[in-house]
């Protein structure tokens, strides 16, 4: 476990194993856009959640964490977790607030990177551009990757535009697509791809280095997990793809690998939706998050020497209604709805619910009052005038992951 170096990082009064934790009388399924020690939470089973071994309804004082369901030739051996609250006391929510502001705890040391630290990959999101990342709206000191530079740390970013989450589609044609049985084959391996070529870019600019630190935001964080699980294995390069064309440059340029991916130390989540829909509900990917479930289920490699820790933000509580037209709290249960089926009183950072940004086994947080992106609500083009995950008051309340 990372816990005890990440947790030095903070003060003492925003460290804690969740103590307040009680059993659900209220049964919740769970369902993506775009899951203590093991004794301060205690395993509960909910409905729809038991095969993913993801948590069940979280919120402040109410958590519950189920172990993965999964055939036996596939069921690693789990380590225990950990969830930890900044603050430690909660903000509340007021009768007419759905919305929690960000307080960066007093006496939070500035984390630097060790003498030797691999470098850093950043898996971009849903729909970001690598620039996104590197110079959001033309600006370079506003970027995560000049906040984890300025730390000591080599960054690098997977190269991506926009545009290029088109490629997607290349799955519409597969029988899975339209069945619910996706894999990452074919809609991302492209994405995957990428991931490889940066991982071969930063490894090849540290002398030294010989694996690398993700930081996955968003839909990388999935993604990243199946990048680690080995998913390019799976494809067969000699294939042509839906669309017609070769295979052939990926097949002179992937080669299988061992499994877990010997390039990978530690990945660390930013509102990351790892947890698959429930039956019924809309899946933006088709069955693909639920194939990365059922293949690596949590913290699925961390007893083979792969950290993993989740950061959320719990920021927006959802409510659909009326009044809600047109506000934040109306935005936010809208994107919450696309990815777990229900809005009201959802609880995260505006686009994914905390429930859904956490792992069995790994090491999660949730910061009160932090953003799921760096631009604002609901588009690309503008600047966020709040905090984001990448932020420069927040990346030293998550880095300690990576020490």
């Amino acid at each position: 476990s990372n816990t005890p170096q990440a947790a030095r990082a903070l003060p003492a009064s925003v460290r804690t194993n969740h103590p307040r934790v009680r059993r659900h009388s209220r049964s919740f399924s769970v369902t993506m856009a775009a899951t203590a020690t093991a004794s301060a939470v205690p395993h509960l089973t909910c409905r729809g959640a038991a095969k993913h071994g993801v948590g069940a309804r979280l919120r402040r004082g109410h958590c519950g964490v189920v172990r993965a369901s999964v055939a036996a030739d596939t069921q690693p051996t789990k380590k225990s977790g950990s969830m930890s609250f900044i603050p430690s006391e909660p903000q509340q929510w007021g009768d007419d607030s759905n919305r929690c502001t960000f307080v960066r705890p007093e006496g939070v040391a500035r984390v630097t990177a060790p003498p030797g630290a691999p470098p850093i990959v950043i898996l971009p999101g849903f729909g970001n551009d690598s620039r996104d990342y590197l110079a959001p709206f033309g600006n370079v000191d506003a970027s995560i990757a000049s906040a984890l530079r300025a730390r000591g740390w080599d960054v690098h970013v997977v190269t991506l535009e926009r545009k290029d989450w088109a490629k997607v589609l290349r799955a519409v044609l597969s029988r899975g697509f339209w069945t619910g049985r996706s894999t990452t084959d074919p809609g991302y391996n492209w994405y995957l791809e990428l991931v490889d070529e940066a991982v071969g870019r930063a490894l090849a600019a540290n002398e030294n280095a010989t694996r690398v630190d993700f930081v996955a935001h968003s839909a990388g964080g999935w993604l990243g997990r199946a990048y680690i699980g080995g998913a390019l294995n799976d494809v067969d390069w000699s294939k042509k793809n839906v669309f017609g064309a070769s295979r052939e440059e990926g097949a002179a340029t992937i080669a299988r690998v061992p499994v877990p991916h010997p390039a990978v130390r530690r990945l660390v989540s930013l509102g990351s939706p790892h947890i698959s829909p429930p039956a019924g509900a809309n899946d933006p990917t088709r069955g693909a998050l639920s194939w990365v479930n059922e293949r690596w289920p949590g913290a699925h490699f961390s007893t083979a020497g792969v950290g993993y820790a989740c950061v959320t933000g719990r920021t927006v509580r959802g409510r659909i209604g009326p009044d809600a037209k047109g506000t934040l709290a109306g935005y936010a249960a809208d994107s919450y709805v696309q990815v777990c089926g229900e809005g009201d009183a959802v609880e995260g950072d505006a686009v994914v619910p905390n429930d859904f940004a956490i792992l069995d086994g790994a090491d999660n947080t949730i910061i009160d009052g932090v953003f799921h992106s760096m631009s604002k609500v609901g588009t690309f083009d503008t600047a966020a005038k709040d905090v984001w995950y990448g932020s420069e008051e927040v990346v030293d309340l998550w880095l300690g992951a990576l020490l």
